[in-house]
Parts: structure tokens; C-alpha cells; sequence
């Protein structure tokens, strides 16, 4: 792969992470401070996140809040490199750089312009671009970038789940669920009903009016979608970097 080739690639893909971060940032967040007042139930701590819900024998409550502080600004770094990177080689792939140099060639004199000079002529061309260097460098804070990636999805996915799982166990009691009803809310319904249910028929225990409904599973589905989009993006773009520093 060509390094002019594989420059525009990483622009690509440093935008796709740097668009992806954001709209998981956002949605996360929204879904969050909608729920915050509703969820933080406990007396001592802080426990307003959507994310790793938990069901009590007479309410619901929702995650410790540094789960969600995770959520909403562990990407905070990797957007503001994402962009970096982004504007670094967009540049170098995209815009022309039309740089003039001087080079001296031989040529016949001309004794009729003054502007000869000694049988050289300085003549105008394109400056010729330095090889990119410290690919392995890059590729070594890309593996760096990849990991928190992970962890960030890997949390938002599995907090996602847990919240399901905790509510499902919720609405049996809010809906005083038996029988087939109560199979068909465990092994039936899926975790987009289930928090659609939570959206209508969960109780503010503080009393504390949210306003209108959200669509909480389609909010956190998103987040979470964007956020491995994220991923996958910094997981390519250490290939690539790989791609080029072994040529």
C-alpha cells in the first residue's frame, strides 16, 4: 500500500471515529440525565447512571455514576486525536501542496535577456514530500486508543444488558406478572420492550417530573453501536499504520 493511499484511508477513518465518539457521547448522555433524578435512589452515593441498573425488593435504582462519567468522557481524548489526526492527514492526502523550489539545470546561454545567469536558469517545480516517519510510534499509541475503545464499548454494551435483565425482574413486580405472562417477560421479550416499558410504567421515586418520553433502548442502542463503530475504526487504522511502517 502506497503511503499517499494509505493517508487518505487513515483520513477517512480517523473522521469516521472522531463522527462515531460523538454521536455514542451524545446519546449516552442524553439518556443519562433524563433518568439521573428518577434512578438515584440511594442515600449516600451517587447512583443516577442508566448504565448496570439494579432492582430492589421495592424499587429500582440505577448504576454507580462513574460508569456513566466513563461513558461520557472516556472518549474525550480519543475524539480530540481522532480530530488531530484527521485535519494531519486529510491535509497531506487532500490539499495540494504546491510549495515552489528552486532547482538549478544547465541550459545555452542567452546573451539576449539580462535574466541569464551564466548558463544556469533557475526554474520552478513541485516540492517533493518527505516520507511520512514514526509509523511504529503511531501504531503503538493506535494499540493504546484500541484498548480504551474496547473497554468503553465493552462497558456500555454489558451495562446496557444488566439494566435489561435488572428490569425485567422490576416489571414482574410493577406488573405483578404470573404464569405464562411472567415466562413471556423473561424469555420472550427483548431488551428494546422491556425499556420501553421502563420509559411508560417506571415510578419517579422522587418525585420529580422528567417530561416527555425518550426511547430509551433505541437511545442507548445507538450509543453503543457508534461507540464499536468507534472501535473497529481505531482497530483498521492500526493495521494500516502497521501496513506502512513495515515497508
Amino acid at each position: 500500500m502506497e503511503k499517499v493511499q494509505a493517508e487518505k484511508i487513515l483520513g477517512i477513518l480517523y473522521c469516521l471515529s472522531v463522527m462515531s465518539s460523538l454521536i455514542s457521547v451524545i446519546s449516552l448522555v442524553i439518556t443519562w440525565q433524563y433518568w439521573a433524578w428518577t434512578l438515584d435512589v440511594c442515600i449516600n452515593i451517587n447512583c443516577s447512571c442508566i448504565l448496570y441498573g439494579i432492582n430492589t425488593f421495592s424499587t429500582f435504582m440505577g448504576g454507580g455514576v462513574n460508569l456513566c462519567h466513563f461513558g461520557a468522557f472516556g472518549l474525550i481524548p480519543i475524539i480530540l486525536i481522532g480530530l488531530c489526526l484527521a485535519i494531519y492527514h486529510g491535509y497531506h492526502s487532500y490539499i495540494s501542496r504546491n510549495f515552489e523550489e528552486r532547482r538549478s539545470l544547465p541550459s545555452i546561454k542567452n546573451y539576449q535577456t539580462r535574466n541569464s545567469l551564466e548558463g544556469r536558469i533557475m526554474v520552478d517545480g513541485p516540492t517533493p514530500r518527505g516520507p511520512c516517519k514514526h509509523w511504529m510510534i503511531v501504531a503503538f499509541v493506535n494499540v493504546l486508543i484500541c484498548c480504551l475503545s474496547l473497554a468503553h464499548a465493552v462497558v456500555l454494551t454489558d451495562g446496557y444488558y444488566k439494566t435489561c435483565n435488572q428490569y425485567r425482574r422490576n416489571l414482574v413486580r410493577l406488573l405483578g406478572s404470573r404464569g405464562q405472562e411472567l415466562q413471556a417477560i423473561h424469555n420472550r421479550l427483548a431488551c428494546s420492550a422491556i425499556l420501553d416499558f421502563m420509559d411508560y410504567i417506571q415510578p419517579d421515586a422522587n418525585n420529580w417530573r422528567r417530561g416527555d418520553q425518550i426511547n430509551t433502548a433505541v437511545a442507548l442502542q445507538l450509543s453503543i453501536f457508534m461507540s464499536w463503530i468507534n472501535f473497529f475504526s481505531w482497530f483498521f487504522i492500526f493495521f494500516v499504520n502497521i501496513n506502512i511502517s513495515r515497508q
